[in-house]
């Protein structure tokens, strides 16, 4: 079983991470525009709309798969191989989990930032970054989840 000092320092880090990447978002909101100004790329309405249309298309089909990805990621029946790490096994698969879907929601709002980059409307960036957050805050790394998984790989034991 994990002990809660494991479980604690595995929490530090996944928070960490989280809000890292919070800020991140914060930044290609707040940062980009303001250092940006007026420049803007030379393309033409049609490309944008297009490429609108193919990126936000592409931040739904991302957000199913950081959910199907999570899913599948804490859902292994076999409990993790103990390796060389300091770190507790479930922690470690807790923290790929969340990895690997913090980092396909923060694609979401880079798609934002392409669109804002290409066709100046501020208005992709806003949205695609709002639903980043929104799905950065629904996987927020929680305590239980993680008391979870290791209820679940020790049961397997």
């Amino acid at each position: 079983m994990i002990s809660a000092q494991e479980l604690d320092k595995g929490m530090v880090m996944l928070k960490t991470i989280w809000y890292a990447l919070a800020g991140s978002l914060v930044m290609y909101v707040i940062a980009v525009p303001f250092l940006l100004g007026e420049a803007a790329a030379n393309v033409t309405a049609d490309f944008y709309g297009q490429l609108r249309l193919l990126l936000y298309a592409a931040a739904g089909m991302t957000l199913a798969v950081s959910w199907l990805a999570r899913r599948l990621l804490l859902a292994a029946r076999k409990p993790p191989a103990p390796s060389k790490s300091r770190q507790h096994p479930v922690v470690q698969r807790y923290t790929t989990a969340m990895i690997v879907t913090l980092a396909l929601v923060e694609a979401i709002a880079l798609y934002g930032l392409i669109l804002f980059l290409v066709g100046r409307n501020p208005t992709d960036l806003l949205l695609l970054s709002a639903l980043a957050a929104a799905a950065m805050v629904f996987y927020f790394p929680k305590k239980n989840d993680l008391i979870d998984l290791a209820e679940k790989f020790h049961r397997t034991d």
